[in-house]
């Protein structure tokens, strides 16, 4: 839905599962087929080939697995078909059988004429992988940001104020930053994390329970971009991303990073990041009290060759070039 509106010259058609659209209306129309996976999947399909004959639909691009799967089963050999990967589970979680009985369905319903395409080139290298000798390719996520003008550096003997952006779920890792900030009680240290989710309410429970009066989990915080260049640090305990918005985000920022080391944060972060074991609790507490004592300086111009980089023009310029030929 961010790059849309920037394929003006071409007519669009939104089609989702499950609405309401809740998305601000513009260069597109929107058709909600009010369907559920998995017993929907072939009714859905249906609508979708007679929505693609109807419509004389050129280009399907779908970006989840589900509609990946029903776009396969609703083209013929004429629309380019183009299915988006953003998740990380035929990696990360290929052990589980159900996981298992996805890659078989993903497998059997491809096609010689099917391009898949990564979000990151760690996705890419799981594609290539699973579906060796397919068509893989990479057209890497972006942010629309407006860059931060000057650097606010922290000066150590003040209170460090830190921001976490990301919804509480098990992937986030709060569990292990609740028990760095349990061992950072007589540090001068807070954290404010954004983000709602199921297990908001758990956590907040967690943090009362342990007694951290300065971790706070405030929920679902509108803007919230706007608002971390109010802190002084931007920390990711994440063990499992497909890309790395939120710290592209922070870059936006000004803000320097301590970051997980995991292959999409490696892909994207600048040099000079400083990353922790997401395993290891005693790392990220020791890398903590390294910045209180000897924080570093972000060098703006490394960040805007990175944010370059990953913009909505390199975007569109790739994804352009994907559609046309």
């Amino acid at each position: 839905m961010s790059y849309i509106p920037l394929l003006t010259r071409d007519e669009h058609f939104v089609i989702t599962l499950k609405g309401p659209n809740v998305y601000e209306r513009f260069n597109y129309e929107y058709i909600n087929l009010d369907k559920k996976p998995v017993w929907g999947v072939l009714s859905a399909s249906m609508a979708v080939r007679k929505i693609i004959r109807e419509k004389k639909i050129d280009i399907v691009h779908s970006h989840s697995y589900w509609t990946n799967i029903i776009s396969r089963l609703a083209t013929g050999k004429k629309p380019k078909l183009i299915n988006n990967y953003h998740f990380a589970d035929y990696e990360t979680m290929k052990h589980k059988s159900a996981v298992k009985k996805m890659i078989l369905l993903d497998r059997i319903t491809g096609r010689k004429t099917l391009i898949r395409v990564g979000v990151s080139q760690y996705v890419a290298t799981i594609l290539n992988n699973t579906f060796p000798g397919e068509d893989i390719r990479v057209i890497p996520n972006f942010i629309q940001c407006k860059k931060a003008g000057e650097i606010k550096n922290f000066s150590p003997g003040k209170e460090l104020k830190i921001v976490a952006v990301g919804n509480c779920n098990l992937e986030k890792n709060y569990a292990l930053v609740l028990e760095a900030f349990a061992a950072l009680r007589e540090e001068s240290v807070s954290l404010d994390i954004f983000g709602g989710g199921d297990k908001l309410d758990f956590y907040r429970d967690e943090a009362k329970r342990m007694g951290l009066n300065k971790v706070t989990f405030c929920g679902i915080v509108p803007n919230a971009r706007e608002h971390l260049i109010n802190y002084d640090l931007f920390l990711s305990a994440s063990i499992s991303e497909t890309f790395g918005i939120a710290v592209l985000e922070a870059m936006c920022a000004g803000l320097p990073l301590l970051i997980s080391n995991i292959p999409a944060f490696n892909e994207i972060a600048p040099e000079g990041t400083l990353f922790f074991n997401p395993y290891d609790k005693n790392d990220l507490v020791v890398r903590l009290k390294e910045f209180l004592r000897n924080p570093y300086n972000v060098d703006l111009s490394v960040y805007d060759t990175i944010l370059q980089k990953y913009s909505g023009n390199e975007y569109l310029s790739e994804l352009i070039d994907l559609y046309n030929s």
